[in-house]
């Protein structure tokens, strides 16, 4: 299996142990091609994201998310938890499952005291 293999549309969908004050806005919906991505999320953060695969079961995902073209009161967070306008880079192994052309992958990201549960399923 190849990175191309993963290309397609993905609709993406999170749940997150942050409880602060900062709103979350990273589902939607992205395109994979040549396992990379790019979009732009609901608050104007701009994710930039890379796919290597491991194994049958396993990719590795890296993700930057910038926020400086969202609006002035958009902030993403530090690992402790303080907001920040500054590019954050978040990296985790999703677990892959595939059955003919449909794709899933899940898995969370730890970072910080956060723990995000990411699905991306290939539309």
């Amino acid at each position: 299996m190849s990175t191309t293999d993963l290309d397609g549309t993905y609709l993406i969908t999170t749940t997150s142990s942050y409880a602060g004050p900062l709103k979350k806005n990273s589902d939607g919906i992205t395109e994979i091609k040549n396992g990379q991505t790019r979009r732009t999320d609901e608050s104007g953060c701009e994710w930039t994201s890379t796919f290597t695969i491991l194994s049958d079961t396993e990719v590795k995902m890296t993700s930057v998310a910038d926020p400086t073209n969202a609006p002035a009161d958009f902030a993403l967070t530090r690992p402790n938890g303080t907001p920040t306008r500054d590019p954050v880079t978040y990296e985790t192994i999703l677990k892959l499952q595939q059955k003919d052309t449909r794709i899933q992958m899940s898995g969370q990201i730890e970072y910080g005291n956060d723990i995000v549960f990411l699905t991306m399923r290939k539309k």
